[in-house]
C-alpha cells in the first residue's frame, strides 16, 4: 500500500494560484488604477496550478512506479474521475440551468457562444473555444477550459508513465519541455488564425513536465538537491515568484512563446524550494488558514465566476456603483465571502464524499 506524502505550503500555493484567478474575473473598473493593474494577468494563476499538477501527478506515477514496476491504469483513471468530475459535472449542470432560467428572464447574457452539452461533458470545451476565438455563456463554463486540459493533461501522462520506462522518464520530461515551445511555434506557422498559446494541452506542456522533473528529482536526488535549499533561498524565490504573479503581464506578450516556458520555470523553483530543504522555516503548515483555504482551491474555482455574476447584478439593481470606492471593495469582500462559504459547504456536504470514496480504489 502507497502513502501520500502531503507537502507543506503547497495548499497555501493553490490559494494564492485562485486568488489572482478570483480577482481577474471580478468587475472591470477603470477609474481605480492600481485596482485594474491588480486585476491584469490571472491566467498566471491556472499556470501555477498546472505546474502543482504536473509536480503532484508526477509523484504519485513514480511513487508507483517504483513500489510496483508498473502503473494501475484503473486505480490512477478512477482516483482522478472522483476528483475532478462531481465538481466538474455539477459546473456544468449549474451553467446550462443558469442560461436556461436567465433565458426565461429575458436577460441572458449575448457575449461569448451558446454551450452545447457534449462539449462540456466530454471535456473539450477548451477546443470550442479556439475555434469560436471566444468564451461559452453561463458560468462557470467560461473557467473551465482549464479543467479540460487537466483532463487531457491527465491521459497523457498515464500514457507515458505506462509505456515508458522509469529509467528515461528524465529525458522525456525535458523533451516534453522543449516540445511545448515547439508547438506553439508550430501553431504559429500553420494554424495562425487560431490562439492555441496555452490553450491546449500540447502548447502547455511546459507547465506540467516543470512539475515532472521537479517530481523526478525528489525521488532520484533529494538529498543533493535539499543542500541548495537554504532559508535565504526560499525566501528569495518565494519573493521573486510572487512579484512576478503580480507584474508578468508587463511583458509577458513580448516574450512570444517562451512566456509560458519562463512562467513554467519560475512556478516549478518556487515549489520545488517548498519541497526541498529540512527546515521547518518559512513554511506554510497544513493547519494555517492559507492551507486550509488552498484545499478549498478546486470549490472555489468552480463557483467563483457564478458567484461574482449574480452579484453584480444584484448590486446594479441595488442601484450601487463599482465606481465607488467603499461599495467596490464590499463587492469584493462579499464576492469572495460567499465563494468561500459556498466551496466550504460543497465540500463538507459534497465532495468529500467522492473523496473519501476513491480511497478505496487508491488502496486497492
Amino acid at each position: 500500500m502507497l502513502t501520500v506524502k502531503r507537502f507543506h505550503t503547497l495548499d497555501a500555493l493553490r490559494f494564492l494560484a485562485f486568488l489572482k484567478v478570483f480577482f481577474l474575473h471580478l468587475p472591470d473598473v477603470p477609474a481605480f488604477e492600481t485596482y485594474s493593474f491588480l486585476k491584469q494577468g490571472g491566467g498566471t494563476g491556472v499556470a501555477l496550478f498546472f505546474v502543482l499538477s504536473g509536480f503532484l501527478i508526477s509523484d504519485i506515477l513514480l511513487k508507483q512506479k517504483l513500489t510496483y514496476s508498473a502503473i494501475n491504469a484503473r486505480t490512477f483513471f478512477a482516483r482522478r474521475a472522483l476528483r475532478i468530475w462531481p465538481l466538474y459535472f455539477l459546473g456544468v449542470a449549474i451553467a446550462f440551468l443558469g442560461i436556461q432560467f436567465t433565458s426565461s428572464l429575458g436577460i441572458s447574457d449575448s457575449n461569448g457562444y451558446m454551450p452545447t452539452p457534449w462539449t462540456s461533458l466530454l471535456f473539450v470545451e477548451n477546443y470550442r473555444m479556439i475555434w469560436e476565438a471566444s468564451h461559452p455563456r453561463g458560468v462557470p463554463l467560461n473557467v473551465f477550459w482549464s479543467l479540460c486540459i487537466e483532463e487531457h493533461f491527465y491521459l497523457l501522462w498515464l500514457a507515458f508513465f505506462v509505456f515508458v520506462p522509469i529509467k528515461y522518464l528524465f529525458k522525456l520530461f525535458v523533451l516534453l519541455f522543449v516540445a511545448g515551445i515547439s508547438f506553439r511555434l508550430l501553431a504559429l506557422v500553420l494554424l495562425p488564425g487560431l490562439d492555441l498559446n496555452g490553450a491546449e494541452i500540447l502548447t502547455s506542456l511546459d507547465y506540467f513536465a516543470v512539475g515532472a522533473i521537479i517530481a523526478h528529482v525528489l525521488h532520484f536526488a533529494y538529498a543533493k538537491t535539499t543542500a541548495l535549499v537554504s532559508i535565504p533561498v526560499r525566501v528569495f524565490v518565494f519573493c521573486i515568484a510572487l512579484l512576478f504573479m503580480i507584474i508578468q503581464h508587463v511583458f509577458y506578450n513580448q516574450l512570444g512563446v517562451f512566456a509560458i516556458s519562463l512562467t513554467a520555470l519560475v512556478y516549478g523553483a518556487l515549489i520545488a524550494v517548498f519541497v526541498f530543504g529540512n527546515s521547518a522555516s518559512f513554511i506554510i503548515s497544513d493547519a494555517h488558514w492559507l492551507s486550509k483555504w488552498g484545499r478549498l482551491s478546486y470549490g472555489l474555482y468552480v463557483f467563483h465566476t457564478p458567484v461574482i455574476l449574480v452579484l453584480l447584478m444584484l448590486f446594479k439593481y441595488m442601484s450601487l456603483p463599482l465606481n465607488n470606492a467603499p461599495v467596490l471593495i464590499v463587492f469584493i469582500l462579499v464576492s469572495f465571502l460567499i465563494t468561500l462559504a459556498i466551496a466550504a459547504f460543497v465540500y463538507t456536504f459534497y465532495e468529500r464524499y467522492f473523496l473519501k470514496l476513491r480511497e478505496r480504489f487508491f488502496n486497492s
